[in-house]
């Protein structure tokens, strides 16, 4: 069987439109008609190599990067996670999180699975370690009764401490902290014996 010219053209013309070049159309040889029963042999020449497979998703920002580094944009966290919620084209529904920069808390949406933007996260953790700001440490200690949560800690501004919650209770804003150590770190906690910065 052979490929009319127009129907190879249009084809290679609709190849270009989805930015790919002519040389990744392939036509395979003409080895005539199969006939049932009948057993062509093979040649027992060098097999052809075989290509790889290309990413055919369009790349977020068309830019000439020298080296040959991961192309992968930075992640941007004063741009992103300002950004609202973005499922993208694809038809998936995988849970992932967003920073909501009005409550100041992670929350749950549903991803399509390509494109979107950046801000979207995996988990919650990983949304609030790259998205919550220094005023976290100044939201109110919000419990919520939930289930199958690890011990969460909030910075209680009124105390100067942070705190852990009860088991079966976790925080509703981005004052949640997953360590003892990863609040006091954030929210700049003195310990005992710890100079304070002395002023000139």
């Amino acid at each position: 069987m052979t490929v009319r010219p127009t129907v190879l053209e249009d084809f290679k013309t609709l190849v270009r439109e989805q930015g790919m070049s002519d040389d990744t159309v392939i036509i395979k040889k003409d080895k005539g008609d199969c006939v049932p029963g009948e057993q062509v042999t093979e040649p027992t020449t060098r097999p052809e190599p075989q290509r790889v497979r290309r990413n055919v998703l369009p790349t977020l920002a068309a830019v000439d990067v020298e080296g040959s580094g991961d192309d992968t944009p930075l992640f941007n966290g004063t741009e992103a996670c300002r950004a609202a919620p973005d499922t993208g084209p694809c038809f998936g529904m995988l849970q992932r999180y967003y920073y909501n920069s009005t409550s100041m808390s992670c929350e749950l949406f549903k991803y399509g699975g390509c494109l979107g933007n950046q801000n979207n996260f995996e988990s919650e953790r990983e949304c609030l370690q790259r998205c919550r700001t220094e005023a976290a440490c100044r939201l109110p200690m919000v419990a919520q009764s939930c289930t199958g949560q690890p011990l969460i800690w909030a910075f209680d501004s009124s105390a100067g401490l942070c705190v852990p919650y009860k088991k079966g209770f976790c925080q509703g804003n981005g004052n949640k902290f997953y360590s003892k150590s990863e609040c006091e770190e954030y929210c700049g906690v003195v310990k005992d014996g710890d100079d304070l910065p002395k002023s000139n």
